[in-house]
């Protein structure tokens, strides 16, 4: 199970890191304002019809897959409604991730041996 520890919050953003058995994976950017409940979530890669590529859909309790919530590419909480933004480095003054593509990627990898995501806040 990858688990999501959000660790850091700007007025607009919450930034956090992914780890999967105690490794630091990548980097991550949410919208504050729409992010996802802390809870535990399903991961399925599928084709997204926004922006037609393989990503990893977030659903569970808190969150219908027909929300949408994906794994994607992107800098700022400008870049997210509801997603899950991931980087390979970060900038926690100015609340924005880089090297998205490398990030997104790799995470779409992943997720397709990966089922499940954990949220958890340790902000």
């Amino acid at each position: 199970m990858m688990v999501l520890v959000r660790d850091t919050k700007t007025d607009k953003a919450i930034l956090g890191h992914i780890v999967l058995d105690g490794a630091l994976i990548c980097y991550t950017c949410e919208n504050r304002e729409k992010a996802i409940p802390v809870g535990l979530y399903s991961l399925q890669n599928s084709i997204s019809p926004k922006f037609k590529r393989e990503l990893p859909l977030i659903y569970g309790d808190k969150v219908a897959a027909s929300r949408g919530c994906r794994i994607h590419a992107g800098n700022s909480y400008k870049d997210s409604r509801a997603c899950v933004l991931v980087g390979m480095s970060r900038n926690c003054v100015a609340g924005t991730i880089s090297e998205s593509k490398n990030a997104e990627t790799m995470i779409t990898m992943l997720c397709r041996n990966i089922c499940q995501l954990a949220i958890v806040d340790n902000t």
